[in-house]
């Protein structure tokens, strides 16, 4: 599923919306958040994933089974929520009748919370001290194999054009709708990573290749594209590519 698709961009969603000057210079002065909520869920939703009953993956691809109609309807941060909430009834860390009790008190605009001293936080809560250490750990995908990559520098490639995930029937993958079965370039090779289509359904995490395929704007959009010179960089996993040196 594309970060594209989440933005706009792909044909019928409308522009990819990018803040110029009045010299139509890019203006980078966007606020991190937009919105203050947009922080919250931001915050929540990285405080849940501390809990580690899920990984990245997983999180991601349970944003892509929301219902069609609210995936397009949603905003970015809305997916989460939404994902987030689910995620927390499947793993059993919330009941249902719980997420209603607190619907009900939102709709009331009754929040009073029973602070109750002697109830223990779970070890895996995250305290305010520590949030700034925890995140700056980050996630590193990166893993040390055995494994030695198939494609070098400079050779021509081209995506599958279908989802490569071999496991799951729509399953999930980082391999974008919009490139696949396009011609690219090996621009970099990035060591073995933790390949998404296994992680995101628990089934380990199966370090492979990982690459940066340069695509020609003109190869991905044809007349559409903005600019003939322009190139898109993706990192790929190499079950997404084919040797193209025809």
């Amino acid at each position: 599923m594309s970060r594209l698709h989440d933005m706009g961009g792909r044909f019928g969603d409308g522009p990819i919306p990018i803040p110029r000057k009045k010299d139509n210079k890019i203006d980078n002065n966007e606020p991190t958040f937009k919105y203050e909520w947009h922080a919250k869920a931001w915050a929540i939703t990285l405080a849940a994933g501390g809990l580690g009953e899920w990984n990245i993956d997983i999180s991601r691809h349970y944003r892509e089974c929301l219902p069609p109609r609210d995936y397009m309807n949603y905003s970015y941060y809305e997916k989460w929520l939404a994902a987030l909430t689910n995620l927390l009834i499947d793993k059993e860390l919330v009941s249902m009748s719980e997420l209603k009790e607190v619907i009900n008190l939102v709709e009331k605009k009754d929040l009073t919370l029973n602070s109750d001293k002697s109830t223990k936080l779970d070890k895996r809560t995250w305290l305010a001290k520590d949030v700034q250490k925890t995140l700056g750990w980050g996630g590193p995908s990166l893993r040390k194999t055995n494994i030695s990559p198939i494609y070098k520098i400079n050779e021509k490639v081209v995506t599958v054009k279908y989802s490569p995930n071999e496991d799951i029937n729509g399953g999930h993958t980082r391999l974008p709708s919009y490139v696949m079965g396009r011609e690219g370039i090996i621009y970099s090779y990035n060591g073995s990573h933790v390949f998404p289509d296994k992680n995101a359904h628990a089934n380990g995490e199966n370090p492979l290749p990982l690459y940066t395929v340069e695509f020609k704007a003109l190869e991905l959009w044809g007349v559409s594209a903005e600019n003939s010179n322009d190139s898109i960089y993706l990192d790929l996993w190499e079950p997404y590519l084919k040797s193209n040196n025809t």
